[in-house]
C-alpha cells in the first residue's frame, strides 16, 4: 500500500519537472521576441538558480535525513539480535533452571521477528503478543535462585540484558522514520515545476532538450524516491532494513 503510495507521489513528480520543461518549451515560442532577450534571460536564469539551490539544499537535508533514519534503525535492529543472541548463553551457562527462560526468549525472538519483518502484511508496531513475551521472559528471570555468587552475577548481567532489550524494543517503536509532511512535498514539487519551466523557456526546441530535461526530471524522481523509502525504514518496503540479524539470532539460540 505505502509502496503503491510512494510510486503515485514520484510519478506526479516526475510529470510536474518533465511537463514543466514542456510547458516552458511551449511558452517560448508563444512569447514575443522582447521577452526572450539576452537581459530576460539573465535575470529568469538568476531567479531559477535560487529556487535551484534552495531545493538541492532541501533535498540534500532531507535525503541525509532520511539515511540517518534508516542506519539508526538498522542499527537497533541489529543490536537487538546481538543481545538476544548474549542473553542466550548468559541463560544457558546458569544451567538447566534457566531453560524456561530460554523458552521465553526463542518464543520472543520468533515473535518479534516476525512482527517486524512479515512475510505479507505490513509490521503492526502495537502487538501486544511481543510485549507479554518479553515480560514472561523477564519473570523467568527475576523467578531464578541464587545459590552462589557466580549464578547471581549470571542472573544480574541476564536481568541487564533484558533491560537493554526493552529498551530497543521502545526504540523501534518511537524512531520508526523521517516522515515527509505532504505539504512540504508538494511544496518542494512545485519548487521543482518552476525551475524546470525556466529551464525550458530558453532552451532551443529539439530532442536532445527534451531528453536532457526528461533525464533531469528522472534522477531528480529517484532523489525523492530514495527519500520516501529510507524515511519509512521498518515497513514492508524496497528498501525495508534487512532482517538477517533476528534471523542469525534465531539460528544460534535455537541450539540445545
Amino acid at each position: 500500500m505505502l509502496d503503491r503510495l510512494y510510486l503515485l507521489i514520484c510519478l506526479f513528480a516526475l510529470i510536474a519537472m518533465f511537463g514543466g520543461g514542456l510547458i516552458g518549451l511551449y511558452v517560448a515560442r508563444a512569447l514575443p521576441s522582447h521577452h526572450l532577450t539576452k537581459e530576460s534571460g539573465a535575470v529568469v536564469k538568476l531567479s531559477a538558480a535560487v529556487v535551484a539551490s534552495l531545493t538541492s539544499l532541501v533535498l540534500a537535508l532531507m535525503l541525509s535525513a532520511a539515511n540517518g533514519a534508516y542506519s539508526v534503525n538498522a542499527g537497533i535492529v541489529t543490536k537487538l539480535g546481538s543481545d538476544i543472541i548474549q542473553l542466550d548463553h548468559m541463560l544457558r551457562a546458569y544451567g538447566p533452571e534457566a531453560d524456561a527462560a530460554r523458552v521465553h526468549l526463542r518464543d520472543y525472538a520468533g515473535r518479534k521477528s516476525e512482527e517486524l519483518f512479515p512475510a505479507a502484511p505490513p509490521p503492526s508496531r502495537d502487538s501486544r503478543g511481543t510485549a507479554d513475551l518479553l515480560d514472561r521472559l523477564l519473570d523467568s528471570i527475576l523467578s531464578l535462585t541464587l545459590p552462589d555468587r557466580r549464578h547471581t552475577a549470571l542472573a544480574a548481567q541476564a536481568l541487564t540484558i533484558t533491560n537493554q532489550i526493552y529498551a530497543e524494543r521502545w526504540l523501534l517503536w518511537e524512531n520508526p522514520g523521517t516522515t515527509v509532511p505532504a505539504p512540504f512535498l508538494f511544496v518542494l514539487i512545485f519548487w521543482l515545476f518552476l525551475v524546470f519551466v525556466s529551464f525550458g523557456v530558453f532552451a532551443p526546441p529539439n530532442l536532445t532538450v527534451v531528453a536532457s530535461l526528461f533525464l533531469s526530471a528522472l534522477a531528480v524522481t529517484g532523489a525523492i524516491f530514495l527519500i520516501l523509502q529510507l524515511g519509512d525504514p521498518m515497513h514492508h518496503s524496497w528498501l525495508q532494513i534487512s532482517g538477517e540479524p533476528l534471523q542469525r539470532a534465531l539460528s544460534e539460540i535455537g541450539r540445545p
